[in-house]
């Protein structure tokens, strides 16, 4: 039986889903509403730009669009990309996310030449470091550096965004002690040089 696995991509566009297994729809959906049911509602309000690995014909997207929108409040936009997503996401052999299913706490640090999923907090003191980009799902209040060494398509996402210091690819910021954290999640992308925040689902 052919593998299935989902894993998501932040881009500036928005997510991507990068789906590998057998190429039906049925397949598809269930990997989709399995990634989402672990996540919880971190992906509430976000959208979806486009799939990877799997053409959706008209009516699959529109129930697709059903799905995500009245179970987890996901918004597609439409027409939805299944061909390569912008800055196509390298596979580092059959995997391009690592999950760490723990908090990280001070002293502690984790690199990866993909993206980064970290299922906990990040302390202050602790440090991650990805080639691709980094969510949180939770406090992210320690150092986070995506997009290793100058990949400026990456982004980092996180519950909550109190890094110590943030960098994606060679753009790095400290974080202002007088900064107001929002009570949404948030994402930290790049866009013509320069190191912007807004709430994930606020991709304009």
């Amino acid at each position: 039986m052919q593998e299935v696995s989902l894993e998501f991509k932040g881009l500036k566009q928005g997510l991507y889903a990068v789906y590998k297994g057998p190429t039906n729809f049925e397949d598809f959906l269930g990997a989709l509403e399995a990634k989402l049911e672990s996540a919880g509602s971190f992906f509430e309000g976000a959208y979806l730009a486009g799939v990877y690995g799997i053409e959706l014909d008209d009516i699959e997207e529109d129930i697709l669009a059903e799905t995500l929108q009245n179970r987890y409040g996901i918004k597609i936009k439409r027409p939805l990309s299944s061909k390569e997503s912008p800055s196509r996401p390298e596979t580092n052999g059959d995997r391009v996310t690592k999950f760490v299913y723990s908090t990280l706490r001070s002293g502690q640090r984790v690199s990866y030449e993909g993206n980064v999923v970290v299922l906990g907090d990040v302390n202050a003191g602790a440090e991650v470091e990805a080639g691709g980009s980094i969510v949180v799902m939770g406090a992210l209040r320690g150092s986070a550096r995506a997009g290793v060494p100058d990949n400026h398509d990456a982004s980092v996402s996180a519950i909550l965004l109190q890094p110590i210091q943030l960098r994606i690819g060679e753009i790095a910021v400290r974080w202002p002690d007088e900064k107001t954290y929002s009570s949404e999640p948030e994402m930290a992308y790049i866009e013509q040089g320069r190191m912007y925040v807004r709430p994930i689902y606020d991709r304009k």
